[in-house]
């Protein structure tokens, strides 16, 4: 059942390292340069999930376009080792399960901070980028689940209109990844 401080769109329901930092909610240029980082990481996130064959490429060459493939593939293992390495030397955080919106997150599983508590959400949405999306929270709610298990409520606060965009693109991509997942016949159903 939803939540009503997430809203009326999809929600993302997963399992992903976050941290939560208490403090002051950022304002003016600290607030633009998280809006702007958050807009490029959210790009980035996508073009990984993105497989497109452009009008421009579509006559060309099949030897063209299995270079294009060729290079595409060589720049996502870079990426992942990019990532591990940046994994390995840095700690990462634990990871805990969530509901997300494009205006709030529940966090579940753990005390939770006080009613108008604010501070930032560090939220890795892709193993393959070790950059976090930075999404300033004020905590809006604190409730028992039906399991008895906590969860804090927290709404986001200061996103631009481009990132709370990105962020429903995310959740839409997450989304149709489960459906077509579930559409696909179990392994002993396909061998015939």
């Amino acid at each position: 059942m939803p939540e009503p401080f997430l809203g009326d769109g999809l929600i993302f329901e997963d399992s992903l390292p976050l941290v939560w930092t208490p403090g002051a909610l950022p304002q003016d240029a600290a607030l633009v340069r998280l809006n702007a980082d958050n807009h490029q990481l959210l790009g980035a996130e996508s073009s990984l999930d993105e497989v497109r064959v452009h009008e421009a490429l579509k006559d060309e060459s099949p030897a063209l376009l299995h270079e294009l493939q060729r290079l595409e593939f060589k720049l996502n293992v870079l990426l992942r080792l990019t990532a591990e390495l940046a994994r390995r030397t840095s700690a990462a955080p634990a990871v805990r399960r969530i509901k997300l919106s494009s205006v709030g997150l529940e966090l579940l599983g753990e005390d939770s901070p006080p009613i108008g508590s604010t501070g930032m959400l560090d939220l890795y949405i892709n193993a393959t980028l070790p950059q976090a999306l930075k999404l300033p929270a004020i905590i809006v709610g604190n409730r028992a689940r039906a399991d008895g298990e906590p969860a804090s409520q927290m709404q986001f606060s200061g996103l631009s209109d481009q990132v709370v965009d990105l962020i429903e693109k995310l959740i839409f991509r997450h989304h149709r990844r489960l459906v077509a997942g579930s559409r696909v016949p179990p392994a002993a159903a396909r061998v015939r």
